[in-house]
């Protein structure tokens, strides 16, 4: 694969942390099976969640966004997208199963890589790193949105965005949501965690957020503990593209 960018954020003479991030936009068209069949590349609870999302386009969505991330983590793996296995890992608050994702079953000679997905619209964010890491892709909400998420931001978020013309603040709303986002997947404790508990128009206390390049109408960030000095690569293509439907038999 051939990178669109690389970046670093360390001093001179500090140890790198390799960050590969995808982030692609999903192709035109149709890409599930018409009658509805899920494809056979999806595990059972995946297969699960597109059957309970109702509308079409919501599920074309999401079979992209986890076939982009299945070609992303095989291609890391060595092994097909259908291959790899996901489990939950327990939640670092009540210790339930829906912390953040891990790879089932890996590679026992090697780590398994961390991993952070997020889509938004028809764009797929992915960060792959040895670090633990969080990903989030927005596209820019109406202003109305924001006015209806305002009073759930911390005090200082909300001065933060207070008095902006619409169009700076559905910019910088979507830029502080996928700060949240990012340092909620990273943690893994979910939004509840950062929504009003935790300023993020800087860095939180031992955890370093940065700003990715998105395209137009899209802001995107990921979170990565303090300790880590990153070198980002940033893809635009992914390793496999995703396979055309079976056609209907008659």
């Amino acid at each position: 694969m051939t990178p669109d960018l690389t970046w670093s954020d360390a001093p001179p003479g500090e140890v790198l942390d390799p960050v590969s991030i995808w982030i692609v936009r999903a192709p035109a068209g149709q890409r599930l099976p018409p009658d509805g069949t899920p494809p056979d590349w999806l595990d059972e609870n995946e297969r699960r969640r597109l059957a309970s999302i109702p509308q079409p386009a919501g599920r074309e969505t999401y079979a992209f966004a986890h076939w982009a991330l299945r070609s992303v983590l095989g291609s890391s793996l060595g092994c097909s997208p259908a291959g790899v296995g996901f489990l939950r890992q327990p939640c670092p608050g009540c210790g339930g199963a829906h912390g953040r994702p891990a790879i089932r079953d890996p590679d026992p000679a090697g780590e398994a890589p961390e991993f952070s997905m997020s889509h938004s619209g028809d764009l797929v964010a992915i960060a792959v790193a040895e670090a633990t890491i969080g990903i989030d892709i927005e596209s820019w909400p109406t202003p109305e949105s924001v006015a209806g998420y305002l009073p759930f931001l911390h005090p200082r978020e909300q001065q933060w965005l207070g008095g902006r013309p619409d169009d700076e603040l559905v910019r910088d709303f979507a830029r502080l949501w996928t700060r949240k986002e990012a340092m909620a997947k990273a943690t893994g404790q979910g939004m509840a965690a950062v929504m009003n508990r935790l300023d993020l128009t800087g860095q939180p206390l031992g955890w370093r957020v940065r700003q990715l390049l998105a395209p137009p109408g899209y802001e995107a960030s990921f979170a990565v503990p303090a300790s880590v000095h990153v070198e980002v690569t940033v893809y635009e293509d992914l390793p496999q593209p995703m396979p055309e439907p079976e056609p209907v038999r008659a």
